[in-house]
């Protein structure tokens, strides 16, 4: 007897501030991967921000994921925060959408959230070898503990095939440690990437337009006065994590990437190098940002319910079956 398991959806693990609407549109994206099966959310790390973000992430898996009493732990996704580094005060996008009453949360206190270095560990133990890859849009520190926790750095080796890091270093000295022991492939998304593809606010009206009450679409607006386009940054940092091999973003050859001392990331090129860097491809821009905005906005896929069955048709089955054997 032959048996066919379907290969696991790709793990990403989303280490971010959540403060800024790319990061919003990339956790939509993520949601976006998730109905289509070609990816999942392994784990929200947050670092240096505010519980509301915190409360926010769970607001927004619970509108993808729905709230039914019922739902099982896996659809439940535990929210990683940096407890050591909370700041004071909500970004004005996390805070428009935790005043809106109409949205579900089961997040109210820092106990509510895991233990960020826990959470990353855990998730990425639980991944099968080279299922799983990292965007990290944050602070370096809490990555660089979570590879020096025991067998850390050996799960990494064999679970994550790429570390995509988004944007400059708020924390040098971490970063450029991270960069020394990282034990896998390297992509920068520098900032150039995020500003050259425009998140179109026009599609909030349209292809958002499906639930009249959107978390994302809250916090976009809410970022700054409208209209304004906002980068795609994460964006292209996720997209590239999970589809390498599109053909919409380019890899530069083998370098190196350094940050300077005010955190600016820098890409130098060099063959013996270990580090790639993305690049765009003038012709695939605008269908760049197409497919950004058809996988963010896209609609939650509903989840099949498995019941068991009654003690009527599991008799029924066994007649079915009895009767076939003794032919």
């Amino acid at each position: 007897m032959q048996f066919n398991f379907a290969k696991p959806a790709l793990g990403v693990v989303y280490n971010t501030t959540m403060s800024t609407p790319d990061a919003a549109l990339a956790l939509a994206m993520l949601y976006g991967f998730e109905g289509k099966k070609e990816a999942r959310v392994g784990a929200l790390a947050l670092t240096r921000t505010s519980l509301g973000a915190a409360k926010f992430c769970d607001i927004v898996n619970r509108f993808y994921n729905g709230t039914s009493p019922f739902i099982n732990s896996n659809r439940v996704l535990p929210v990683g925060l940096d407890a050591d580094a909370i700041t004071p005060s909500d970004a004005p996008m996390v805070k428009a959408v935790l005043d809106r009453p109409q949205y579900s949360c089961g997040v109210s206190k820092v106990s509510d959230t895991s233990e960020i270095r826990a959470l990353m560990r855990n998730a990425l133990t639980a991944q099968n070898e080279g299922n799983a890859v990292i965007v990290l849009s944050a602070p370096a520190g809490r990555l660089l503990q979570t590879l020096q926790l025991p067998t850390v750095r050996e799960s990494v080796a064999a679970k994550v095939r790429t570390l995509v890091i988004s944007g400059d270093a708020p924390d040098v000295a971490s970063a450029r440690q991270l960069l020394a022991a990282w034990p896998t492939p390297v992509v920068l998304c520098g900032n150039e990437i995020g500003n050259a593809l425009k998140f179109p606010a026009s599609s909030l009206d349209k292809e958002f337009a499906w639930s009249p009450a959107h978390p994302v679409v809250d916090a976009y607006r809410a970022y700054q006065a409208m209209p304004y386009d906002a980068p795609s940054q994460d964006l292209a940092a996720v997209f590239h994590a999970v589809h390498p091999d599109s053909g919409l973003l380019k890899l530069s050859e083998p370098g190196t990437i350094e940050f300077a001392d005010d955190g600016r990331a820098e890409f130098k090129p060099s063959p013996g190098g270990k580090h790639r860097q993305l690049m765009i491809d003038p012709e695939q821009q605008a269908k760049l940002i197409q497919t950004f905005v058809e996988i963010a906005s896209a609609k939650p896929v509903p989840r099949q319910q498995f019941r068991r069955p009654s003690a009527d048709a599991d008799a029924a089955k066994t007649d079915a079956v009895k009767k076939e054997t003794a032919k």
